[in-house]
């Protein structure tokens, strides 16, 4: 266990490792366009699901269950962690796979899954990245009409 690290944010690291693992490592052609998750104010329950609304991982935290103040507390603490957690994954690339689609939100739902806030997004990719790609396609297809079309003016 990693001694920096809060519990509470060890465990939904966790969660949100395993369910990215899942949807990374099935070949069923669907793309996820969000993680929703839901939280259990009473059980300290966490779990995420795909857009298609399919479990993919939970887990539960035991600390939230012992909060004697649940309300207030708990969705403030349970929003840090949570943006923390996604926070890194982004930094270590966990997104960067063709499954999830750009934006890709995080959303915190309730039990008939409406949302009830958005945690964290991930837009496409910088537009100085998708500049310079562009700038090498137009040279490609500019060099390509050149071949074709060489002597047309």
């Amino acid at each position: 266990m990693d001694k920096g690290k809060p519990k509470v944010q060890l465990i939904l690291e966790s969660v949100f490792n395993g369910a990215i693992e899942k949807l990374t490592k099935q070949d069923n052609g669907q793309f996820v366009g969000a993680l929703l998750v839901q939280l259990d104010i009473t059980t300290g329950e966490v779990q995420v699901f795909d857009d298609h609304e399919i479990l993919l991982e939970k887990n539960i935290i035991y600390e939230w269950v012992e909060q004697p103040d649940k309300n207030a507390r708990f969705y403030r603490q349970a929003l840090h962690y949570m943006r923390v957690v996604l926070a890194a994954l982004r930094l270590r690339k966990a997104f960067d796979n063709p499954v999830f689609m750009r934006p890709l939100k995080v959303m915190i739902v309730d039990d008939i899954f409406n949302e009830i806030e958005t945690v964290f997004t991930l837009e496409a990719a910088d537009s100085l990245s998708e500049g310079r790609l562009m700038k090498n396609l137009d040279q490609d297809l500019q060099n390509f009409y050149e071949k074709i079309f060489g002597n047309i003016k």
